[in-house]
């Protein structure tokens, strides 16, 4: 997917650090990345809880895993490694930021991606490589690429320095609305194929809402705009509308994060159907 703005420049750098928890940061003051783990050593464990961190200069921002309509999602290959096979990652909740009219899902200042990178032998030393593509973008985007290295011993699976940043990203990342203290009330699409609309009902448990967006995936490679709200029942009750695309048709299922201050929740919509939850 083409970036925002025009490309000033691409930067590769490499990175190898043995027997640590933490590669040194890689980038420069627009943008940086390090790889990091929750334990210094491999124990008996069949995976390995680790993290991309990202850090952004200011006035300058990296994308979600659905960048919007401009950007690029950060693509990490682990092929390189030696006794990993394969990582998942966790993504926290995005920030929407609107560039003439263009909607993109972007993080700012700082993100900590969580990873559970899967082990092909436990209790084996193990060297991960990492080689990331991603890009940054202020008034002009910027594609990055880093290569990382860390090397883990066998051990006792100590915890290391940079468990905190991994578990504090976990928490950040959209559970269930049950989870966020929302109840959803009802999912349907309206309107016709010209004018379709994606209509969300939300009551929430224990404070009113303050400012909720929804990210809409599924719908083609961007995201819709923001929803237009409506509050009841002194803001613990929404009313949400999203345009959808011209001519979409729900033939599989919805993605939606739903984000409301502090909170964020996770959830499907069902293709072709209509959904009524308490």
């Amino acid at each position: 997917m083409p970036c925002c703005c025009a490309v000033r420049r691409a930067a590769l750098w490499t990175f190898s650090n043995a027997d640590a928890a933490a590669t040194d940061w890689v980038g420069d003051g627009h943008a940086a990345v390090r790889l990091i783990t929750a334990t210094d050593s491999l124990a008996t464990a069949p995976a390995l809880d680790a993290a991309l961190e990202f850090r952004f200069g200011k006035g300058w921002h990296g994308y979600w895993r659905t960048p919007g309509d401009a950007g690029i999602a950060p693509a990490i290959d682990w092929s390189g490694s030696d006794n990993i096979a394969g990582g998942e990652v966790a993504w926290p909740a995005p920030h929407r930021l609107v560039i003439e009219g263009l909607q993109n899902s972007v993080y700012e200042k700082q993100v900590v991606l969580p990873i559970k990178l899967s082990l092909k032998h436990t209790g084996l030393a193990t060297e991960i490589r990492a080689m990331i593509a991603y890009a940054a973008c202020s008034d002009v985007c910027v594609p990055y690429q880093a290569e990382l290295s860390l090397s883990l011993p066998a051990g006792a699976g100590t915890i290391s320095a940079e468990a905190f940043l991994i578990e504090a990203a976990r928490r950040s990342v959209p559970g269930t609305a049950q989870a966020a203290g929302i109840d959803i009330v009802a999912v349907r699409i309206e309107g016709g194929a010209s004018q379709p609309r994606l209509v969300v009902d939300l009551r929430s448990k224990n404070r009113p809402f303050v400012q909720p967006d929804l990210f809409v995936e599924g719908v083609g490679s961007g995201i819709p705009a923001a929803p237009e709200v409506e509050f009841h029942e002194g803001g613990k009750a929404a009313h949400l509308t999203v345009r959808l695309p011209a001519q979409h048709r729900s033939e599989r299922p919805l993605t939606l994060t739903l984000t409301d201050g502090d909170r964020a929740a996770e959830f499907e919509f069902p293709a072709g159907t209509s959904r009524s939850a308490h």
